[in-house]
């Protein structure tokens, strides 16, 4: 007994050397929200009208489209010649005797006007009457990949081509999609959508000017308020990939019946009790305090302290985790004293019993 007497004055003295360091940097109890983990969030509640553009009137000329132009002067014998053309890359319309005339972006109202105008301006007719209407859309074949379910190449019009067209004919999200896609565009595409948002300045001056698409990019389907309407749009030979979700995990060490790395669910999130029981719970009863070390986006690290009892009561302590997040249910002076009586008992019992 007496031996015991002194084992437990010598290790309290210790314990209380140990308990006067902490490098825990924060509560669970106050945590800024900039250092919360966040919401797991699955792709198919997206709201997949944010992914579209501005609807474009169906009338609206886009490259590539055949049009049918008819120009009436008054003075013909016989019916009014037609022309079947196509509205060339740079957005131009080559009218007959008159020459190429930038009409891409215009509706076909507007456009008859701009002709009209010009075919006076350039001294080909003195007052032309000028009707346009189209006679083929150009189509955007574009391809769908990834986490999707019905991955393949579509063909979208080109006046209604846009990442959420592309989306829904891939038939929406599969259940391990993630909220980052990817849309690579071919070779050179952000010069002729700049040369075009030109001639739509010219068509529409009080436009505001888009900003500049690069061939590839990444954008988060959930902020997509951050990202430009022509960043949105696709093009003849676009690529959409939607990317799957990563494996997440947790480590969970400590005070726990088996030190482990735990996988999060990929369509919810994980809390510290979750992490704790799936350790297959607590090794010692007593233990309550824990250490969650989690890294931050510049590879910093922070400490939060969180409390068992209180995390099974619900509320802060039980927060939710983040991706490498590592849990350790800590030795207090209270668990190891209570571990090694219990060591000490069973030492001490299996040597007053023969054969044990």
């Amino acid at each position: 007994m007496k031996s015991l007497a002194l084992f437990l004055s010598v290790w309290l003295g210790l314990a209380g050397l140990i308990g006067c360091s902490s490098t825990a940097n924060y509560q669970a109890s106050n945590l800024p929200q900039q250092l919360a983990a966040p919401k797991t969030v699955n792709a198919k509640k997206i709201d997949m009208t944010a992914l579209a553009g501005t609807v474009q009137p169906a009338d609206r000329l886009t490259p590539g489209d055949a049009v049918i132009l008819t120009v009436a002067t008054g003075i013909e014998q016989e019916k009014p010649p037609e022309w079947t053309l196509r509205v060339a890359e740079d957005g131009s319309l080559n009218v007959p005797l008159v020459g190429p005339v930038a009409v891409a972006g215009m509706r076909l109202t507007d456009a008859e006007k701009l002709l009209a105008f010009e075919s006076v301006r350039r001294g080909v007719y003195v007052s032309p009457n000028v009707t346009l209407r189209i006679e083929q859309r150009r189509a955007h074949h574009v391809t769908v990949l990834g986490a999707v379910n019905k991955p393949q190449t579509y063909e979208l019009p080109a006046g209604g081509s846009d990442l959420m067209t592309a989306i829904s004919m891939a038939e929406g999200f599969s259940e391990n999609a993630n909220t980052i896609a990817q849309i690579r565009h071919p070779p050179g595409t952000g010069v002729r959508l700049a040369a075009m948002a030109q001639t739509q300045q010219v068509a529409y001056p009080n436009a505001p000017a888009p900003p500049p698409v690069p061939d590839q990019f990444e954008l988060d389907l959930l902020r997509l308020d951050e990202v430009p309407e022509n960043h949105r749009q696709l093009v003849d030979g676009s690529v959409v990939m939607i990317y799957e979700k990563p494996e997440r995990y947790i480590n969970v060490t400590g005070l726990v019946r088996q030190s482990d790395m735990i996988e999060m669910p990929k369509d919810g999130d994980m809390r510290l009790m979750d992490a704790i029981s799936q350790a297959g719970g607590l090794s010692e009863s007593l233990a309550d305090k824990v250490k969650i070390i989690r890294k931050r986006p510049d590879d910093s690290e922070v400490v939060i302290e969180a409390s068992i009892r209180d995390a099974m009561k619900g509320g802060p302590a039980n927060l939710r985790l983040a991706p490498n997040d590592l849990v350790s249910v800590e030795e207090t002076p209270l668990t190891y004293t209570l571990g090694t009586i219990k060591t000490f008992i069973r030492f001490g019992f299996s040597s007053a019993v023969p054969g044990i």
